[in-house]
């Protein structure tokens, strides 16, 4: 379902499919064990196949836009290999790139890649148990919202590695700023609805210094340092 799961392999020969089961640390979608397509939300079998080709990437092509909606999923080297060359392994390997917004089959494809992690972690496979960077690894696998449709800069590293640099974290810091600013007007609305503040404004032109500036959209990000 996913055009675009894939993953090095443990010998550096090139792009294998993200896959790995009890066999080959590998997984596969769809015939193996791991997954079974009438365990979870999948497609109708009378679904348009260029309706997925629609909204999925295929791996090699390319995107109009910098950005791209995606799925990813860190690189762990016990279930992905890794070239010893590579430098993927602080990165998201990109599972699917989509060309637009089509919840039905991005949530779809999410639940593949949920399901097989949720088998891995219901048994205790040693595979979830660590990673070479992230110290609480097993903590980020489970979290329900570990596999979600992120923003991000696709791009391939020297040893052909596609991965994923993430941008929703912006949106994210733009969004909660954004809710500061909100409460602050509220505040700064309330008090000037004081009739001391009204008689100020009166008076002398100007709102007390309490209430004098209304937050808005300008500036809101400059206490963000590079």
């Amino acid at each position: 379902m996913c055009a675009n799961i894939n993953a090095f392999d443990n010998i550096g020969h090139g792009y294998i499919g993200n896959e790995y089961n009890d066999n080959d640390n590998e997984y596969t979608y769809g015939n193996d064990n791991e997954y079974n397509d009438d365990d979870s939300e999948s497609y109708d079998d009378d679904d348009d196949e260029s309706d997925i080709d629609d909204d999925i990437y295929h791996p090699e092509e390319p995107s109009p836009t910098r950005y791209n909606i995606v799925l990813c999923e860190l690189h762990n080297p016990k279930m992905h290999g890794i070239d010893p060359a590579s430098k993927v392994s602080p990165h998201y390997l990109v599972d699917c790139r989509f060309k637009r917004l089509n919840m039905k089959i991005i949530n779809a494809n999410a639940s593949i890649i949920t399901h097989v992690y949720s088998r891995l972690l219901n048994r205790g496979d040693s595979r979830t148990n660590s990673h070479p960077i992230y110290i609480n690894y097993t903590n980020i696998v489970a979290r329900n919202t570990y596999i979600k449709p992120e923003i991000a800069e696709c791009m391939y590293l020297e040893t052909h590695e596609c991965v994923a640099v993430l941008k929703t974290y912006w949106i994210r810091l733009i969004q909660r700023t954004w809710k500061n600013v909100m409460r602050k007007r509220a505040d700064v609305i309330q008090k000037r609805t004081n009739p001391h503040a009204l008689y100020n404004r009166q008076i002398t032109g100007n709102w007390p210094s309490d209430c004098l500036i209304c937050p808005g959209l300008r500036g809101m990000l400059s206490s963000i340092k590079n």
